[in-house]
């Protein structure tokens, strides 16, 4: 291993709410990475589960507070403004990394990968053998479904190029993330990842995957909460609206927007049935009113972001996922 004054320092930066379950977990794997050089940042959003005794026992840790509590973007935003490395390393509290060498491997990918904007980390759910954690990829009802692969298939496909990486674990250079304005913060929940690969995209950088090893995802108990989930979907629902608005050209702005709202519209009323709980469907209206009301800085945001774009074309659309794929068995 070098010296520890000849590496970049790494900055992690973990975003906690009401998450001591999996702090239990996750933090000790963060803590005992092979990279010497790195500091550990968690900002909690406005705990009441003891998460912040826990985190405090921990020396290398340094726990911040965000000003605005639940939500997320901002608080991404914060910690990373409180972070000094030059690399960043944006985790969930429930990303368990399984691999000691991951940040070396990181840094080495963003040096050596052709125009690399961001490099997202290939997952799994616990307990599962395939997965669906391989990158997102974007289309005409805006984020493209995706089929399952088996886990241990994902070594096949890393450095493929991605739409968009997943918020579970982003890895990117200090001056990138900078250079995009890092999250779109008028947005509470959902859109951060979105957002952030389109821009990278339009930008002239590319989003990869890595999965050369592959971590895991221990939080799905959140989705099966109905009152957690419909309160993220009215939230994500429309910070996705959002998103198309802002960053498509008028010519695809137009399908996608009108596919996703039907998408979503039936996506609520499927997650309805089979919970048996109205929530979601409501969700789907109240994402919508949010959306209109909230136009007006859409359309600032909408003039901003056009006006900044070094690639005309939406070429986010063109990315897809590898034929291997495509042509992979889910058994």
């Amino acid at each position: 291993m070098n010296n520890k004054k000849n590496l970049p320092l790494v900055s992690i930066v973990m975003l906690n709410y009401n998450g001591l379950q999996y702090l239990k977990r996750t933090i000790k794997p963060l803590l005992n990475l092979d990279y010497p050089n790195c500091e550990f940042i968690v900002v909690d959003n406005g705990s009441a589960d003891h998460s912040l005794a826990f985190i405090k026992k921990f020396k290398k840790i340094k726990l911040v507070n965000s000003p605005k509590k639940r939500e997320k973007n901002f608080a991404c935003n914060y910690g990373i403004e409180k972070s000094k490395g030059e690399y960043i390393l944006l985790c969930d509290n429930d990303l368990l990394i399984r691999d000691s060498y991951l940040i070396n491997d990181l840094i080495e990918y963003s040096n050596k990968l052709d125009s690399c904007g961001s490099i997202s980390a290939a997952f799994f759910n616990e307990g599962e053998i395939s997965t669906k954690g391989y990158g997102g990829f974007l289309g005409y009802y805006f984020t493209r479904e995706t089929k399952r692969v088996k886990r241990d298939k994902l070594v096949k496909f890393d450095k493929q190029l991605i739409g968009y990486p997943s918020g579970i674990g982003i890895f990117l250079k200090r001056s990138t993330w900078d250079m995009t304005g890092g999250f779109d913060d008028s947005l509470k929940f959902g859109g951060d990842d979105n957002d952030l690969g389109i821009k990278l995209w339009l930008l002239g950088y590319k989003n990869y995957l890595y999965s050369k090893t592959s971590q895991m995802h221990i939080g799905m108990a959140e989705r099966r909460d109905n009152k957690k989930y419909s309160l993220k979907w009215k939230e994500m629902f429309y910070a996705h609206l959002y998103t198309i608005f802002k960053n498509y050209r008028l010519k695809n702005l137009i399908p996608t927007f009108f596919l996703y709202s039907v998408f979503g519209f039936v996506k609520s009323i499927k997650q309805s049935l089979l919970r048996l709980n109205i929530g979601p469907l409501l969700a789907f209206f109240r994402g919508y009113y949010l959306f209109l009301k909230n136009l007006p800085h859409a359309i600032k945001k909408r003039k901003e972001m056009q006006s900044k774009r070094v690639v005309k074309d939406d070429i986010f659309l063109k990315i897809k996922p590898s034929k291997l794929f495509v042509d992979e068995k889910n058994n």
